[in-house]
């Protein structure tokens, strides 16, 4: 089942916006047939990436703030770098 998974995006190339690492991980849960907590019937008792997505950020339990801060600073600090000389131009 991830193998078939694995197949399937062993030739597309991954971007950041739509064929990402968080579609095939939902491609590889819908092909195990493991639906997600939150089961509405229809197309909404599969994965694809924005459910995963939300699930992991708001529901994953190694999540804290401080996790929070690592993850998310570098990339506040660099977009603030990068805007506010911008802004100043």
């Amino acid at each position: 089942m991830i193998g078939e998974a694995n197949t399937i995006y062993n030739g597309r190339i991954h971007n950041l916006a739509f064929d990402n690492c968080h579609s095939h991980v939902a491609c590889a849960l819908n092909k195990m047939q493991i639906r997600p907590p939150f089961l509405c019937g229809g197309s909404l008792s599969e994965w694809d990436m924005v459910k995963l997505c939300f699930l992991v950020f708001f529901r994953a339990r190694f999540l804290s703030f401080g996790g929070f801060l690592q993850q998310f600073a570098p990339f506040i600090i660099l977009v603030c770098l990068i805007w506010v000389p911008i802004k100043l131009l």
